[in-house]
């Protein structure tokens, strides 16, 4: 089929909501490059309601990149949105005044997504500015510490990403979480935190899926926290480290999670090495989830193939409460 080529610049002749929506896809880097295109483009960029700050693309040019971020963020009044706000580094040239200032300006342009990932061991302290944000529908933090908490207010949000998110007290993770009463997904991947400690005190009415993967934990304290999970329908939790501590005997004594034999559906369990807790964990999910659709094993990929096939014939065995759940093993 032969392609029009008449000249006409079809794109630049669409209405500024399209320009605006097709330009909110792209990193901000590009988007005020495309100021030079022609007269039509020159002022448009500074209205993109997305801010994408990501110094790959400037080559090691670190100061180069803090400069055009303040520019990116200050180029626009305070009455245009910006809905979603996304920064990665892998540089060492700004310092916590430039991120408190950056966030600060996606704060107060109603910011519903937020994306926060600095430079891995750069020590940078998470703004609690951003713990009070009533428009923040998404979070997700990488790489960052959180060293003080005084008010944790999100009512808006939904989804909570927590990825290599160091706290500097363990009470500060559910500060952060009984301030979120509407979150329906929650991933947490950290090695610094423990569940041996972690005290579940909240229910999580709307949580739908959660996601966990952590260096040390009990097994007895993960049922704690799916019980406080009452509307679970995807639970999926990854060790990172073999462990010895699992179900007591405390357990028995408990009403089985109400998730359990209503609404959980799918179940993964990641880096199971098959120690006989594991095998203990799985059974009593197999056995009480009622409604259970899917059960998947994941070994390790030290596992060998003879200890796999041990695994997954002891785990067949296993009779399921729920007649339709079937068995992945990985």
């Amino acid at each position: 089929m032969a392609v029009a080529t008449s000249g006409i610049d079809r794109i630049s002749a669409l209405p500024d909501v399209i320009l605006l929506h097709i330009l909110s896809f792209l990193r901000s880097k590009t988007v005020v490059a495309t100021s030079i295109l022609s007269r039509r483009w020159r002022n448009l960029w500074p209205y993109v309601p997305a801010v994408d700050l990501d110094d790959s693309l400037f080559r090691g040019k670190g100061e180069l990149f803090v400069r055009s971020a303040y520019v990116v963020m200050l180029r626009r009044g305070l009455t245009h949105p910006i809905l979603k706000f996304r920064f990665k580094s892998q540089s060492y040239y700004y310092d916590q005044f430039d991120l408190d200032s950056w966030v600060n300006t996606a704060i107060q342009r109603k910011v519903e997504t937020f994306e926060l990932s600095p430079a891995i061991n750069y020590g940078l302290k998470l703004p609690i500015e951003i713990l009070t944000c009533e428009t923040l529908v998404v979070l997700k933090l990488t790489n960052i510490t959180v060293d003080r908490i005084m008010t944790v207010q999100l009512p808006a949000l939904r989804t909570l990403y927590m990825y290599g998110v160091g706290f500097v007290k363990p009470e500060y993770l559910d500060n952060i979480l009984s301030g979120c009463p509407n979150i329906h997904h929650l991933q947490i991947y950290s090695l610094s935190l423990s569940l041996r400690s972690y005290r579940v005190v909240r229910t999580f009415c709307s949580l739908i899926h959660l996601n966990l993967s952590l260096y040390d934990f009990k097994w007895c304290l993960i049922l704690a926290l799916i019980n406080s999970c009452p509307m679970l329908q995807n639970l999926v939790i990854r060790k990172e480290k073999p462990g010895t501590r699992g179900l007591d005997l405390q357990h028995r004594l408990f009403p089985v999670p109400g998730c359990l034999t209503s609404h959980l559906r799918y179940c993964t369990l990641k880096n199971f090495y098959g120690s006989e807790v594991d095998v203990q964990f799985a059974i009593y999910i197999m056995q009480n989830a009622s409604v259970l659709k899917r059960m998947t094993i994941c070994c390790p990929d030290t596992s060998s193939d003879g200890d796999k096939l041990q695994l997954l014939k002891r785990i067949s065995k296993i009779p399921r409460t729920s007649k339709n759940c079937e068995l992945l093993f990985e």
